[in-house]
């Protein structure tokens, strides 16, 4: 009986000093002084479907003010004029597969010749459900995609998965192809776009000052958190080593342009295990500028992170289920 009962004590024990650790560490870091750590811990929190584990201590505005304040540069404009189109280059689409010594996270790169056209593709059931990135490359007949800008569901009570509208407006081609109820087209959104020349496009806009710019596709993006207009503007990277962790680690989607008008697809693996947690921003940006971007911004990540290229899907989505429905796509046409 004696020995029975100090198991018993010793078990209790453990299991306090368990409970007393979790608890005590969630307050060292959601309360405590050390500002970066919050802010990387919830950042990255927050890009995933367990948000409650941030919501379950802090308020909205908590959260916001810890994720909405970061030191990017922001203090330029993309200039495309500066993006000289070479269409003497050769077709062919180059691949890359990065493995950085941190171990935190794969990549997979695509070099693509400006010769190529870049499109946006969009769910063929609008409205209802949304697609997988690899189904629209197939059904456009595309070299490569890469998934694309934010989206909503059907129902707004889920949570991903449906992405039954693009957010915010979609162009292609020129032409409004969806534009959310109840916004203006004078109003601006952040925005990834490509004009007629094939030149990429990063910033706030709105429906008038593309159409104006004679933009020929657009998606919207904005990430809680990140203030900059793009990644890297004219040459120079906007995001510092101060707001290096700002929006945490996760799976991440970038789209780029080299000055030679060769476009970038660049998406990273994580959320694997707890030594593939992710990318922060500042990893897509060095990753870019290694490949000499020009200018470069992000997509949605997370989940949606998805490459496609000759036929096959070429990293590994985190989803539970592999790809995840999305809502639009950029393709290279073929």
């Amino acid at each position: 009986m004696a020995k029975k009962r100090k198991f018993k004590i010793i078990i209790l024990f453990i299991v306090f000093e368990i409970v007393f650790t979790v608890i005590t560490s969630i307050i060292y870091v959601y309360k405590g002084p050390f500002n970066n750590l919050k802010k990387v811990v919830v950042a990255t929190i927050m890009g995933t479907q367990h948000q409650y584990f941030a919501t379950a201590f802090l308020s909205q505005n908590d959260i916001k003010s810890i994720m909405g304040n970061n030191s990017s540069k922001n203090v330029e404009k993309i200039d495309v004029s500066k993006v000289k189109i070479n269409t003497k280059k050769n077709n062919e689409i180059i691949r890359y597969d990065i493995h950085p010594d941190s171990g935190r996270y794969d990549g997979y790169l695509l070099e693509i010749p400006p010769t190529y056209k870049v499109k946006v593709a969009w769910t063929n059931k609008l409205g209802v459900v949304g697609q997988r990135t690899s189904e629209m490359a197939k059904e456009h007949n595309a070299i490569a995609a890469i998934n694309g800008g934010a989206f909503r569901d059907k129902n707004k009570d889920s949570y991903g998965g449906a992405a039954a509208f693009p957010g915010r407006f979609v162009i292609s081609n020129g032409n409004v192809i969806y534009k959310d109820k109840n916004i203006s087209d004078s109003t601006p959104f952040k925005v990834v776009a490509f004009n007629k020349s094939n030149r990429l496009f990063a910033g706030n806009f709105s429906i008038n000052d593309l159409q104006k710019m004679d933009v020929s596709e657009a998606v919207c993006f904005d990430l809680l958190g990140f203030n900059a207009p793009a990644l890297i503007i004219n040459g120079k990277g906007q995001i510092d080593d101060a707001s290096a962790g700002d929006c945490g680690f996760q799976p991440r989607t970038a789209i780029g342009q080299k000055q030679d008008g060769t476009i970038l697809f660049l998406v990273m693996d994580g959320r694997k295990n707890l030594t593939k947690s992710g990318a922060t921003l500042k990893d897509v940006q060095d990753e870019l500028l290694k490949h000499d971007a020009f200018n470069a911004t992000i997509l949605d990540g997370g989940f949606s992170s998805t490459l496609y290229y000759d036929g096959t899907v070429i990293n590994n989505p985190h989803g539970w289920n592999g790809e995840r429905y999305v809502a639009t796509a950029f393709y290279v046409a073929n």
